[in-house]
């Protein structure tokens, strides 16, 4: 009897430990997962199953460079370093206003 009371009750504590995971990600493209599908507000949100294909979520708009642009231009300013290191590119100074001499 005790032997069946402790099977049922350790079943019923494995049942109501499922909880549903979901992944979003934000504006900055970072991902989170989450057990609320409302902390991910207005983003697409996918259900993480447990035995299930993954999903895959849109890819969020980029507004700025991607990788393999900033990966090109922190190589560049690498090579600066390395071929001229007490190179300092110089600031664009203001035009000056060609003043009038009145004799």
């Amino acid at each position: 009897m005790f032997r069946t009371l402790l099977t049922i009750t350790l079943l019923c504590a494995c049942a109501s430990g499922h909880a549903q995971i979901y992944k979003w990600a934000d504006a900055q493209g970072r991902i989170h997962y989450t057990d609320n599908k409302d902390d991910a507000g207005e983003a697409p949100v996918a259900e993480l199953k447990m035995n299930g294909e993954p999903t895959v979520l849109p890819a969020p708009p980029s507004n700025g460079p991607s990788w393999q642009q900033r990966d090109a231009e922190f190589k560049r300013r690498q090579q600066y370093k390395l071929l001229a290191p007490n190179y300092r590119p110089r600031q664009q100074a203001a035009p000056q206003q060609a003043s009038v001499r009145q004799s």
